[in-house]
């Protein structure tokens, strides 16, 4: 657990273990909140919360003691990143970022809260929808960065794209499937099975059907959604199959479920969209930096420096 779970572990607490309040305010999706909560206690294998009917209700004697080391944690970092940037110059303003639902439960938890976190004189503000909504967006100027898929479809004479993530998308089925003792599955043997599969709002939808069309498959779609835990748990009891970016895995708390890869898979790459620009201000070059930092060079992200407010080059 960071210094960031650690936050939302007593966020969650001094809103009366109100999950959906909490999320709030830490600008995350409560699926994710929750989801960390239970993958620290399974990894740590204690119970810091007393639950009736998935309900939080309290923290329990192990829970009262995590609870107050946290609190000085938190405070000695939060003295110590103060002392940092009363020591540099104050950079404000706002940075509007569209990120579709599940890249930012999926990838962006950590990066966004880092951010906001550690840039309190910055208004982050998230626009989460899908990719067709977030680029009409972005060419209405009502963005300064979109997170979408590629090929994002933006023109390039106008857009900049910038490589964040490249996966694979690969099926999620139950270990009790037929299919579940091949190590590797082709396309073909998806043909006759029913498939669960995100909506038309989803990128990944239009993916994965441009790639049946080019495979001239007929798939058997019984059910669409635009829940990736839904589709994930649809799977679990049944013999329905999934299609699903692979980094879906490090959220999965569910037993039961096994991921394949496929031969041939559609690739998942994860773009950062701005606006094609000469000159950009140091607020909006400091985002871009640190986003594209943290995925590609795996840098963490540091408050703004701002030693400077001259224009530069995005």
């Amino acid at each position: 657990m960071n210094i960031d779970h650690l936050k939302y572990f007593i966020t969650v607490v001094n809103n009366g273990f109100n999950l959906s309040e909490a999320s709030k305010k830490l600008h995350i999706s409560q699926p994710a909140l929750s989801k960390y909560i239970l993958k620290f206690e399974e990894e740590e294998r204690v119970d810091l919360f007393y639950r009736k009917h998935g309900r939080l209700l309290g923290l329990t004697p192990s829970g009262e003691n995590f609870f107050a080391n946290a609190k000085g944690v938190v405070e000695a970092h939060d003295r110590m990143l103060k002392e940092l940037r009363e020591a540099s110059k104050k950079v404000r303003g706002v940075i509007r970022i569209g990120i579709p639902p599940l890249i930012l439960t999926v990838l962006f938890t950590e990066v966004m809260s880092k951010l906001i976190l550690l840039n309190p004189l910055i208004k982050f503000e998230i626009v989460e929808a899908g990719a067709f909504e977030l680029r009409k967006l972005l060419a209405m100027n009502e963005l300064d960065f979109a997170v979408l898929l590629s090929p994002s479809e933006l023109n390039p004479q106008a857009f900049v794209e910038v490589l964040l993530k490249k996966d694979d998308l690969t099926v999620f089925l139950s270990s009790s499937h037929a299919l579940a003792e091949k190590e590797i599955l082709t396309w073909s043997d998806l043909e006759k099975e029913k498939l669960a599969l995100f909506n038309e709002s989803f990128m990944i939808h239009h993916l994965l059907m441009g790639k049946f069309r080019a495979l001239r498959m007929e798939p058997d779609i019984q059910i669409l959604s635009g829940s990736w835990d839904f589709l994930l748990e649809v799977t679990k009891d049944s013999e329905m199959v999934t299609i699903l970016p692979s980094p879906i895995t490090k959220f999965m708390v569910t037993d039961g479920i096994l991921e394949k890869k496929l031969l041939s898979p559609v690739s998942w790459k994860v773009v950062l969209t701005h606006p094609l620009k000469s000159y950009s201000s140091t607020l909006e070059k400091y985002v871009k930096e640190s986003i594209v930092e943290y995925f590609q060079k795996g840098k963490d992200i540091v408050p703004i420096n701002g030693e400077s407010e001259e224009e530069k080059p995005l």
